[in-house]
This record gives structure tokens, sequence and C-alpha cells, in this order.
């Protein structure tokens, strides 16, 4: 049942992202660069503090978390791409697909096994995410790159995952979390190079939201999912990870006074009935054991 609060606890986190990066105002590049280079100094004085700071060794541990640090800021790049080159309802309902490619690596890397019920809450989720997003969906010709960028950003998403699962078997939380947030770091600092994006004159706001992004969607988000990959099934988590635009919808309605959709109820339904599918068997449990 922990496992299950931290991974709500870490949705919500994840929820918030978007609200964040809306109260921002510097590059897509920038800011990727000081949510992640903020992070990755944070999470070194911390482990330097509290003695937890050790020798790292160069075994394919260490590359596993170098290749889920680079994915990591595949998904974020082509994401962000997508945002800007097709529309947010498109983005939302294309990058849902990210679970099929998750559990379809689960099984071919970590022979996990699928249950009925996952797959049934899938398409649950997935139908009100749709719902969420139908009225403003379109696959239209000048939305084409930006729709192929929301599909790969998914597929880079599902590699992130996999590969952090791959490197956490055999390594602490603490030291493949600081790899994998200076390797995606590196990679925005290179973007922000070769794009010439601004790095000062920024105001108030921005600063606080970059502080807001690190602490909860890198955080309590982003670290508490790779923590968790080595504990549950990947196809479960990247499944579960579908309430996160409703979250996020919530979020921006209270925030920013933003427009729900007429079928917002149903989806939110939809989705919470997805999650309760999903981790059923463990809620009903943990109720039997109180009785």
């Amino acid at each position: 049942m922990l496992h299950i609060s931290l991974y709500f606890i870490a949705l919500v986190s994840l929820s918030t992202s978007p609200n964040w990066a809306k109260l921002n105002h510097m590059s897509s590049a920038t800011l990727g660069f000081y949510r992640l280079a903020g992070a990755s100094l944070l999470l070194f004085l911390y482990m330097l503090l509290t003695k937890k700071l050790k020798k790292i060794n160069f075994d394919r541990n260490f590359v596993w978390a170098l290749f889920s640090g680079f994915f990591f800021f595949l998904h974020l790049w082509t994401y962000k791409y997508a945002s800007k080159h097709t529309l947010v309802s498109n983005t939302m309902i294309l990058f849902a697909t990210n679970p099929v490619w998750a559990t379809l690596g689960g099984q071919v890397f970590f022979k996990e096994y699928i249950k009925p019920r996952v797959i049934y809450s899938y398409m649950l989720a997935l139908i009100g995410v749709f719902m969420l997003v139908a009225q403003n969906l379109q696959l239209t010709p000048e939305n084409h790159l930006g729709n192929v960028a929301a599909l790969v950003s998914a597929f880079f998403y599902a590699l992130y995952m996999l590969t952090s699962k791959k490197a956490r078997l055999h390594m602490a939380n603490n030291d493949f979390s600081l790899i994998q947030y200076s390797t995606c770091a590196l990679m925005f600092g290179i973007a922000v190079l070769s794009t010439d994006a601004p790095m000062t004159g920024f105001d108030a706001i921005s600063w606080w939201s970059v502080l807001g992004l690190i602490i909860f969607p890198t955080f309590l988000g982003h670290m508490s999912f790779t923590y968790l990959v080595k504990h549950m099934n990947l196809g479960l988590m990247s499944c579960g990870k579908l309430i996160e635009p409703i979250i996020a919808t919530i979020f921006a309605y209270f925030l920013f006074n933003e427009h729900l959709g007429n079928n917002a109820i149903y989806a939110f339904i939809l989705t919470g009935v997805s999650v309760l599918i999903l981790f059923w068997p463990t809620i009903n449990k943990r109720a039997n054991m109180h009785e």
C-alpha cells in the first residue's frame, strides 16, 4: 500500500508540470536546463550533507542511467516541440499511447505479465482522455509534425522508463537520479548553446516556477517514479499515468480558470473507474486486512 500511496503522490506532482510551465517565461531549452541543473545540484548537496555520496562505478548500470537521462531529455524536448506545433489536445491523446510501448518493453526485457484488468483500465482511461480533448482534436496537415512529435515523445518516455528500471535493478535511486538529471541538464545546456537562448533577465515568477518544477514534477514526481520502477509493473505504472491530464486539467481550472469542456465530468468518471480497476486487488486486500 505504501508504494500505491507514493505512486499517487507522484502522479499528482507530475500533473502540476503544465501549470508551472505556464507561469514561466523562459525558452524550453533554458527552462529545461535550469530545472534539471537545479535538481542535480540540490540532490548532490543532499547526498553530500547526508554522507550518501559514493564513488561512482562506471559499469553497465552507469551506462543505463546515462541512456535514461538521454531519453528523458528526448522525451521532454519532443513533447515541448509537439505542444508548440500541434494542439494541446492532439499532444495529450497521442502521448497517451506511451503505456503500449512501456508494456511491450516490460514484457520483452523484464518478462512482466500483463493482466487483463490493466488492459481494461487502459482502454477506459484512454477513452476518458479522448472525451476530455475530443472537442479540440484536429488531425490536419499543418499539425502533422507536431502529431508525429507527440507519438515519438511517447516512445521516448517508454524508453526512459525501461532504461530507468534496467539501471535501478542494481543502483540506488539517489545515485541513479543524480546521473540521470545531470545527463539531461547537460543535453539541455547544449540545446541552449545551439539555439542561443537567453539565460538571464527573467522575472521572479519564472524563477519560482523553476523551483516548483524541481520540487514537484522532478523530485516528488519523476524521482518517485524511478524509485517505484524497481517495485512495480511498468505497464501498470504507465497506464495509471493516463489520469495525469485529468488532474492537470482540474489544476488549470482552479488556477487559471480554464474551461473544462462539456464532457469533462464523464472523462473524470471514466478515469476514476479505470484507476479503481487498476488498483482494486491492492485496495481490496488492504480492506480485508482491517476487517
